[in-house]
């Protein structure tokens, strides 16, 4: 059974989608399943606008095909049935998830701050710059991360300023510890801000 075109277009848009927010997607599926770092991130990244525009134009294309008039000079049965009723939704779907996909590295992350109030005195204190973050969504998987670490008691990034501050119990995990942390999420801290 041959695909059609409209069909296609749509899985090819979805999948430029995905690929366009893979730079902040795939950390946070990388550290939600526990594996650690996704060193492609800068890469995709890096490729955003192409990928961005190949999603678009192939959704446009996909648009066009499943809603273009079909040829009236068509002889009896020779014409191709335009597309059904499930088709239209898999499209009005599939445009949402890529929109959903395309938005999502631009989303505003909460804007974490440090308890001052819970900070006990045998807690250790680490702040440090993370200049490779490459959105909002970044420093919420990192903080994230962070956050679940144990021996961290309070973890916030702030992808505005790019700066992490943790609290952590230093009889627990240690500083070097922490820092490791920080760059196997693929975006490594800079080493000369640490405080």
């Amino acid at each position: 059974m041959k695909k059609s075109s409209s069909t296609l277009s749509l899985a090819g848009g979805l999948v430029a989608g995905l690929a366009a927010s893979l730079c902040c997607i795939g950390p946070l599926v990388s550290l939600g399943l526990g594996l650690g770092s996704f060193a492609a991130s800068a890469w995709f990244a890096q490729w955003r606008p192409v990928f961005l525009g190949v999603t678009f134009v192939l959704l446009g294309v996909a648009w066009y095909l499943t809603y273009r008039r079909p040829r009236a000079d068509c002889e009896a049965g020779s014409c191709a049935r335009p597309p059904g009723k499930a088709a239209r939704i898999s499209l009005w779907l599939g445009t949402l998830v890529a929109l959903g996909a395309a938005i999502y590295p631009s989303l505003p992350a909460a804007n974490s701050q440090i308890n001052a109030a819970t900070v006990a005195a045998s807690d250790a204190k680490l702040s440090v710059l993370i200049p490779s973050m490459d959105c909002p969504s970044c420093a919420a998987g990192i903080e994230a991360a962070l956050g679940r670490a144990p021996g961290v008691k309070q973890a916030a990034v702030d992808y505005d300023t790019k700066a992490a501050v943790l609290i952590y119990d230093p009889s627990v995990t240690s500083h070097d510890q922490l820092l490791a942390l920080i760059d196997g999420s693929g975006f490594p801290a800079e080493r000369s801000s640490v405080k």
